[in-house]
């Protein structure tokens, strides 16, 4: 059985957090970069040990509620929220990401006991239709 008082905490939490929380564009530029070099770290390894210092500016933004999430390979729906999509291909059904242009960053949000997190940067992605194996 759910609290009920909790509930109702939720409710006016989100009530009170309609408007976008507001990050520097600045902020996101970093956030973006930061992604690209992982993901290049990863295309074409890395012989400096550079992953540990990704990892520690990933954890700094962390500090603040900021975080990214990739979605490559993740399967997309129109009604997704979280993603702009760009269709490559002729094919409409079972889409999946198959270039991520910038991730989706997101806020974590405390009030008290509750946390939510909200989209600041839609990802933006190219999705492809894959065929049934």
């Amino acid at each position: 059985m759910v609290d009920r008082q909790k509930v109702e905490s939720v409710e006016q939490m989100l009530k009170n957090m309609e408007i976008q929380p507001q990050i520097h564009k600045s902020i996101l530029t970093a956030m973006n970069q930061l992604y690209e070099i992982e993901q290049k770290l990863k295309k074409y390894s890395d012989p400096g040990n550079l992953q540990r210092n990704v990892s520690k500016m990933k954890d700094a933004f962390k500090e603040f509620g900021l975080s990214y999430e990739d979605p490559m390979g993740q399967p997309f729906k129109e009604t997704r929220t979280d993603l702009d999509a760009t269709i490559s291909g002729s094919g409409t059904e079972n889409l999946v990401v198959v270039e991520v242009i910038k991730p989706i960053i997101r806020i974590l949000l405390r009030k008290e006991s509750v946390e939510l997190k909200k989209v600041v940067q839609k990802g933006i992605v190219i999705v492809e239709s894959q065929k049934e194996s």
